[in-house]
């Protein structure tokens, strides 16, 4: 039986068994494919979740829109607002941007970073503001630009004590990298 299906493939036209081969290799491609769709395909809870994290995004400037301008802390000081742990990794979590001050303090306890800003003409790269769950606290970012012909850059990372509230954002204000 067998040799007569090898018999009749073998009579076959060469176009004929590359369009069967090709046949055959596209329906593989298409069930290998579909079945991975079914097993890996996209989250049926998207919607829902992109929706929950919009409620979030609402509730924290909604929340910001309301503090008053000016530095904010979560330690007792004379000056600002004092804001509360849940408050403060609000706040955190919807600031993206490191005021002058809080560079040029950081840089005065990192001489390398001081020394390099002051060269480059107080440029600064790439900067972050994050939220660590584990140790809960706001850590603030930034690196110092490297000189012009030159690759040699400083990351400065430390504890962000202080927020700044403009009337468009908030800001980290005091940067504690020591």
């Amino acid at each position: 039986m067998k040799v007569i299906m090898l018999n009749k493939i073998n009579q076959l036209s060469d176009n004929l068994k590359s369009s069967l081969g090709l046949v055959s290799l596209t329906i593989v491609i298409f069930f290998t494919f579909f079945v991975l769709n079914i097993f890996y395909g996209p989250d049926k809870n998207a919607e829902l979740k992109i929706a929950e994290q919009k409620k979030v995004q609402e509730k924290a400037n909604e929340f910001i829109a309301t503090l008053p301008r000016g530095v904010l802390t979560f330690y007792e000081s004379a000056k600002g607002q004092r804001l509360s742990p849940d408050e403060y990794k609000i706040v955190c979590n919807n600031t993206k941007i490191i005021t002058q001050r809080a560079i040029m303090g950081a840089n005065i306890t990192d001489s390398k970073a001081f020394n390099l800003y002051t060269a480059n003409g107080g440029t600064t790269g790439k900067y972050s503001v994050t939220w660590d769950e584990k140790k809960n606290k706001c850590f603030a970012k930034f690196t110092v630009k490297p000189l012009q012909g030159s690759s040699k850059s400083v990351t400065v990372e430390g504890e962000a004590l202080g927020f700044l509230k403009t009337s468009i954002d908030t800001r980290v204000y005091f940067i504690k990298n020591f």
